[in-house]
């Protein structure tokens, strides 16, 4: 007798695959950790004996011995082409553990784009978490690049891009090659990058692509083959000169995002133009009461070196403060240094050259 009804029975199949799969991941990550690792204790053991063979043949030079005469040369040349073709292997096999990881990677994306709604808003949930904890806004860029890469199957390489005073910036980026596509857009005043400014979504399926003749096929020279971006919103009143941005995702292939990638994208974009607001916000907010913290000090210690002056001088508090603004003017300094200045030492003067006011 059936548990369940067949959707529930279909739905924990599925569930137990993905976490099948997933812990199959995390154990090919290790793997691939460990093997990283024992790569870099070879190359550093490798170039330390290519180290102590220099020194040995500096130090056979010296001593006027040849190697061929030692006849060690020959052993020698032996061990370092040895080593010359361990050193590739290497580097092969890192490259290999390099494209799987990266194809894991998709295949996780990729599960997560098809899994269950609930699971996906958890993901989202952890996102916005981490953009909320950002420290600043630029910080918040980083992590919205680095949540493209994660979230958006066929997304290889992200970057954020600024419209500031009409001019283009990448502000993150999640790689050398996206920064360079960005550039090339820049450079060609037009790309999905910049029209994403305008519109909630502008997907480039390969290049070249006839909107954008100018453009043609310059991102493949940086290994681009397709583009999807997003629109930014502005941020706030502190960066009022910012005319919003784009989120754009890389993919390595034509056609990298199809419409689930697509639909997850807008959701992430959303999320990170409220996460970015609010951050930016609230290092306004902070801004500010830095300001008034400091206009607050200021006014105490003018207030200090005004008293200092009416009981010195005999004078009214206007004419102690009329005092200090000239004395700010002809020593070129503000006017809360003047004060700071009396207060702390008891010296006023009016020049450089001047003596203290309670000697003249």
């Amino acid at each position: 007798m059936s548990t369940g009804s067949g959707d529930e029975e279909r739905a924990w199949a599925a569930d137990k695959r993905d976490f099948v799969a997933d812990r199959r991941d995390e154990v090919a990550d290790e793997r691939d950790r460990v093997a990283d690792t024992r790569d870099r204790t070879a190359d550093d053991r490798e170039a330390e004996l290519d180290k102590w063979e220099r020194h040995l043949d500096a130090r056979a030079a010296e001593l006027g011995i040849h190697a061929e005469e030692s006849g060690a040369s020959a052993q020698r040349a032996e061990a370092r082409a040895g080593r010359s073709q361990a050193q590739q292997n290497r580097d092969e096999a890192r490259a290999k553990r390099t494209i799987a990881a990266a194809d894991r990677d998709e295949s996780t994306k990729r599960r997560q784009a098809d899994a269950p709604p609930t699971r996906l808003a958890m993901v989202f949930a952890d996102i916005a978490e981490q953009l909320y904890d950002a420290d600043s806004f630029d910080d918040v860029l980083s992590r919205i690049a680095e949540a493209a890469v994660s979230t958006i199957a066929g997304c290889r390489m992200a970057s954020v891009t600024l419209c500031e005073r009409s001019e283009y910036r990448t502000a993150a980026s999640t790689d050398p090659a996206a920064t360079a596509v960005d550039q090339a857009q820049y450079q060609s005043y037009e790309g999905p990058c910049l029209d994403a400014v305008d519109a909630a979504m502008v997907y480039a399926q390969s290049f070249p692509d006839e909107r954008w003749p100018t453009l043609a096929s310059r991102p493949t020279e940086s290994g681009v083959q397709s583009a999807l971006s997003y629109r930014l919103t502005a941020a706030s009143s502190a960066t009022a000169d910012s005319g919003g941005g784009s989120l754009n995702s890389y993919g390595v292939i034509p056609y990298a995002f199809n419409d689930t990638a697509q639909e997850i994208g807008l959701i992430l974009a959303a999320h990170a133009s409220v996460a970015a607001r609010a951050v930016d916000e609230r290092s306004t907010l902070q801004s500010l009461g830095r300001d008034l913290q400091q206009a607050l000090l200021s006014r105490d210690v003018i207030g200090q070196a005004k008293g200092i002056l009416v009981e010195r001088l005999k004078i009214t508090p206007e004419d102690a403060f009329d005092l200090l603004r000239r004395s700010s003017q002809h020593l070129n300094l503000k006017l809360r240094d003047v004060a700071r200045g009396l207060a702390e030492t008891g010296e006023f003067r009016m020049t450089r050259s001047s003596r203290p006011a309670d000697q003249q």
